[in-house]
């Protein structure tokens, strides 16, 4: 269980720490829209094995390349084991699988209870990162702009399909408890902590998806490949970077934010790439959410 700590422990919130939230947000925004693509081709399942095999033959030759050492031990290795499951392995899986009879909208909202579960995890098993009133409305705020951005209409198919529905949100969860993990994950080089988790989400996933598909390999051609290694590359390995990197410097309550912030940038990338509208509706979401990480990230005057 986490000390107690002061509400400063963590310092200001520096540019690069609002950039690297932003990128991450971007980053993710993408998925969305190349998934759509890539379950054309080959099953949710095989996309994920696909592209965490992607990023981890990247990223473990990039640890390579840079000597980076991985991490050694086991609990090392039991913690970047449960990262890979409930940061890749298990969320992947239950959202594709969800989101295949729910609508994009009810799982966004779904999909932001993972801020406020990390809300509560933090408080109670990390330091410096308590659940402060302020943090509670600032969470809150973000939350309402996921509601603006998708329309309040977008509740009433909720309990619906209720075990979808579940899947969905559970894979929220999941990514609440991977963002603790790594919180709490004894310090590591950060290129072959990456490579390792990558590893075992491939343990994880890709037998699983060769066995459930009969031990049949999806079509290989560039139409049915490329979202696979878009989605290895980027979303997967550098992402994970990414996000190690922040959670060095960050805690776990502010990086969540990410996760309101990414179905802004789905829409404004579906308005770059597909010529679709950015209404109104969506600049006040962002502006609601940019107001909520203000509002729970807001330094307290000392008396």
């Amino acid at each position: 269980m986490a000390t107690e700590s002061g509400p400063d422990t963590y310092g200001p919130i520096l540019p690069r720490h609002v950039g690297m939230l932003l990128l991450l947000a971007m980053v993710w925004g993408t998925s969305f829209l190349v998934i759509k693509i890539g379950v054309e081709h080959m099953s949710a399942l095989q996309l994920t094995a696909l592209r965490l095999l992607v990023a981890a033959v990247v990223m473990i030759l990039c640890a390579l390349v840079m000597r980076s050492e991985f991490p050694k031990g086991i609990r090392a290795g039991a913690y970047c084991f449960a990262l890979a499951a409930f940061g890749n392995s298990l969320p992947f899986f239950l959202i594709s699988w969800g989101e295949e009879a729910i609508a994009s909208g009810l799982a966004a909202i779904l999909m932001a209870v993972m801020p406020l579960t990390t809300l509560v995890l933090a408080h109670y098993f990390t330091d410096g990162d308590r659940l402060r009133p302020q943090k509670l409305v600032g969470i809150l705020l973000g939350f309402g702009g996921v509601i603006v951005l998708v329309g309040p209409e977008a509740l009433k198919g909720l309990g619906g399909d209720f075990v979808r529905q579940l899947a969905t949100a559970g894979g929220a969860v999941c990514y609440a408890i991977s963002v603790i993990i790594v919180r709490r994950m004894p310090p590591t080089p950060m290129m072959g902590r990456a490579a390792l988790v990558l590893g075992f989400s491939v343990l994880q996933t890709v037998p699983l998806a060769l066995y459930l598909s009969g031990w049949q390999l999806p079509e290989m051609t560039f139409e049915s490949m490329w979202p696979s290694v878009y989605l290895g590359l980027i979303p997967t390995a550098l992402a994970t970077l990414v996000l190690f990197k922040l959670l060095s410097e960050r805690e776990p309550s502010f990086v969540a934010f990410q996760n309101y912030l990414v179905p802004v940038f789905g829409v404004m990338w579906g308005a770059l790439l597909l010529d679709e509208i950015v209404t109104v509706q969506a600049m006040g979401a962002l502006v609601l959410i940019l107001c909520g990480i203000y509002v729970a990230n807001r330094r307290q005057r000392q008396p």
